[in-house]
């Protein structure tokens, strides 16, 4: 019997995606994803091939095998870095706060972060975070669940750039994304009207500015 049905709606569990944005990845609808988990349908097979790709898992064990959350957080171990490497050596290597690393670990050790490949490009060190619920932001935030956010490193040169542009905090378990704020020579992140963190020497390794944004279509 084919494990298709259960390793997709594990996959959805795992990373965070309710069947209308699972099916959305694949240009399908809701109702294909809802009857491939109840055994009512399976997808076709150039779908399967679309579904491997996407996460990295090998066909085979997709279709055969009742996948484990370690093992669909691990299968990036399972194909040959150099075959990675030779596709991404125009790309900018960046650290990535992904929902599946905040899941095993709140304690953010950015030497331990997993890395993506982007054509991101800027002098300042770079990191990119996935939005998610794990992650408190202002209740105005205009960016969807799932949507990538790359930020660049505060520095001095860009100190006055920084006035209500939307950053992004880090040190060890406190994350938050925020907007900041410039007020006599005093520099804020601000969450909410009782969380906020102010930018000084001491600490400005954990302020980010926001860069870019990549979002699925």
């Amino acid at each position: 019997m084919s494990q298709i049905g259960n390793n997709i709606k594990k996959l959805r569990k795992v990373k965070g995606l309710s069947q209308q944005a699972f099916a959305d990845l694949f240009n399908l609808t809701r109702g294909n994803i809802s009857s491939y988990e109840e055994f009512r349908a399976e997808p076709k097979i150039s779908v399967i091939l679309q579904i491997a790709k996407y996460f990295s898992i090998p066909v085979a064990e997709l279709l055969e095998q009742q996948l484990t959350v370690n093992e669909i957080l691990n299968f990036e171990d399972h194909f040959e870095a150099e075959a990675t490497r030779a596709d991404v050596k125009n790309l900018t290597d960046i650290p990535f706060i992904n929902r599946e690393y905040l899941q095993k670990s709140s304690n953010v050790d950015i030497s331990e972060l997993p890395h993506i490949y982007f054509p991101v490009y800027n002098k300042h060190s770079m990191l990119a975070v996935e939005n998610s619920d794990l992650i408190p932001n202002p209740i105005d935030f205009p960016f969807e669940e799932g949507a990538v956010l790359f930020f660049e490193h505060v520095e001095v040169d860009i100190l006055h750039t920084l006035e209500s542009k939307i950053g992004f905090y880090m040190q060890d378990e406190d994350l938050f994304f925020g907007q900041f704020e410039i007020a006599d020579k005093q520099i804020k992140l601000k969450l909410n009207d009782w969380k906020e963190a102010v930018f000084n020497e001491e600490n400005k390794q954990s302020f980010w500015k926001l860069y870019a944004k990549f979002a699925r279509v």
